[in-house]
């Protein structure tokens, strides 16, 4: 979620129609939402239908973000499993996406088809195991293999195109991402949410956190707080990685920050999950979480954030990535005039998290004391939030946003890339080849057959030598070693 503007992860069934799925989001979406938004298609299978509704939807519904899952290399039975991609139907996604100018975003996440086998061997070895399955059945390793392959074809394919890396919450994710991005040469785009930075830094600031502790998160022994945490990828209690991530946004890194929000109420994960944990709804409630926590830990409590750089994480280069830069991200003329008025540090009279989470949802960041958060919001001028509370006015301001394809940010460099990939590729000048060919028919039609017939050594003495080239031997007389009617034998 940028600042008054968000990004909706729109998704589809298997079988179904991305077109129908975008015009019944926008038909609900229309009454419902207080600030602007956009749509990012997450893309159920790669066919040549869908490769003509995407076509449609850059051009008359401004669609310019899709996400994609990577699945297994060899899926002979079908072309997704569970909305993941094969290799060359991602391989022909991202061709598309250069095509016309759309951002894919990739999710750091185990392929499915390593989740879903994990998944049976765990549940067949331990039937009642809890939450903690969502977090064993998707390995580090696996993340960092999901970077790797959607780097491979990105970058090494015959038309380079720029990729959103999102979700990033594992070291080993994290050190893959920089380490791709730099043979991408930038071209690789990474983006976490505020859960893999607040959720760590929540649990540490309790009084009876311990850090060689394991049962945090999803290895909770309380089964509500297991599975409270649960997202894809996992949320570790990694406070280091925490550190890393604000470190790489200070540094101006190409990193952004998004909410990956997703509210479920405790009530609802144990309906689906309290007797199969593999049924349990995964996602956090952090949307309205996302600026607070984050200037909590980056700017007021030395993360190493300044205020621009806070700004530039949450709202301008969100804005560079779906192209709505200068009209979102920057207050100028010509611009939305989109405000918010920061409250004072120690401002706040009453719970800092009021009115930011729906009810029953739990709060992976109550181990942070907010002293500060948006206090007045203008939405293109129009104030819609007053001391955290939305304005009551007839009529809603939001408006669906859309986007315009081959953004400066992410597509301004790929004509010099693919002109310096082709001068690291040179095509080395030979003589061509004048040599015999096995097989072809020219070379059949000039050889001389006779060469390939020898004498036998049963019927005479004539060394086994090659018969001269259009030459053949005649005899006066064939000797033979029985006579037709075979040996005779004397009686006597």
């Amino acid at each position: 979620c940028f600042i008054l503007f968000s990004v909706n992860t729109v998704y589809t069934e298997p079988d179904a129609s991305i077109l129908s799925a975008f015009d019944q989001f926008i038909s609900s979406a229309a009454d419902n939402v207080a600030c602007d938004y956009s749509v990012c298609m997450r893309l159920p299978r790669f066919d040549s239908s869908i490769e003509e509704q995407l076509a449609r939807l850059v051009k008359e519904k401004g669609v310019c973000l899709i996400q994609l899952s990577l699945g297994s290399g060899n899926q002979s039975n079908s072309p997704y499993m569970g909305g993941a991609l094969t290799d060359v139907a991602f391989y022909r996604a991202l061709r598309v996406c250069r095509e016309h100018g759309i951002l894919p975003i990739v999710v750091a996440s185990a392929p499915a088809y390593l989740v879903d086998q994990l998944t049976k061997d765990l549940q067949s070895k331990h039937p009642n195991i809890g939450p903690e399955l969502l977090y064993y059945n998707q390995p580090e390793r696996g993340e960092v293999n999901t970077i790797m392959r959607a780097a491979l074809h990105a970058f090494q394919s015959g038309h380079v195109c720029p990729v959103l890396i999102s979700r990033i919450h594992s070291p080993s994710a994290l050190q893959c991402f920089l380490e791709q991005r730099r043979k991408c040469r930038g071209l690789l785009f990474g983006q976490t949410t505020i859960c893999a930075i607040g959720a760590p830094l929540s649990a540490f600031q309790t009084s009876n956190y311990d850090s060689s502790d394991t049962t945090n998160f999803t290895l909770s022994k309380d089964w509500t707080i297991a599975a409270s945490y649960t997202y894809e990828p996992p949320i570790r209690p990694d406070v280091n990685l925490a550190e890393q991530l604000l470190a790489l946004l200070a540094n101006n890194d190409n990193v952004t920050v998004g909410s990956g929000h997703r509210a479920i109420r405790t009530d609802v994960r144990a309906a689906f999950g309290l007797r199969n944990s593999a049924r349990i709804p995964k996602g956090v409630s952090s949307l309205g979480c996302r600026l607070p926590v984050l200037w909590n830990c980056g700017v007021e409590n030395h993360g190493g954030l300044s205020p621009c750089a806070f700004v530039r994480s949450v709202s301008a280069d969100p804005a560079r990535l779906a192209n709505l830069y200068p009209q979102k991200g920057r207050i100028a003329v010509g611009s939305d005039a989109d405000i918010v008025i920061w409250s004072k540090i120690d401002g706040l009279t009453e719970d800092g998290y009021k009115n930011l989470l729906p009810e029953g949802v739990y709060n992976v960041f109550s181990g942070l004391e907010l002293r500060s958060r948006p206090d007045m919001v203008f939405l293109r001028g129009s104030l819609v939030v007053v001391d955290g509370k939305l304005v009551e006015r007839q009529g809603v301001l939001g408006k669906y946003l859309p986007l315009k394809p081959f953004g400066q940010f992410a597509f301004n460099r790929l004509e010099a890339m693919d002109g310096t990939l082709n001068a690291d590729r040179p095509i080395l000048p030979r003589e061509p080849y004048t040599g015999k060919v096995a097989g072809s028919e020219q070379n059949q039609d000039n050889e001389k057959k006779e060469s390939h017939f020898f004498r036998k050594e049963h019927y005479d003495n004539v060394p086994k030598v090659a018969l001269p080239p259009g030459q053949r031997q005649i005899h006066t007389s064939v000797k033979t070693a029985q006579p037709p009617g075979g040996s005779s034998h004397s009686f006597w």
